[in-house]
């Protein structure tokens, strides 16, 4: 943020990015983008209603997969 006004930080992990997403919420400096395994797992965040607060919202965004997406279906999943 040093160098630009806003950053793109994307999270490809099994787990949801809910440290960087609740550190940023509340801003528009940077959007977090966190693909991840949801349903009954930890850390059961990450559903895709949570997109932001205040100066933030529509700046996290969540990708819930789950159990089962093969790459078939996360092909599918992004078209």
């Amino acid at each position: 943020l040093k160098y630009h006004p806003r950053v793109l930080y994307i999270d490809i992990d099994i787990h949801h990015g809910d440290g960087v997403e609740e550190a940023f919420y509340n801003t528009d400096r940077v959007m977090t983008l966190s693909f991840h395994k949801y349903g009954d797992f930890f850390p059961g965040s990450g559903g895709i209603e949570d997109m932001g607060n205040e100066r933030g919202k529509y700046f996290s965004v969540n990708f819930p997969l789950l159990e089962g997406m093969d790459d078939k279906s996360g092909l599918k999943s992004n078209r």
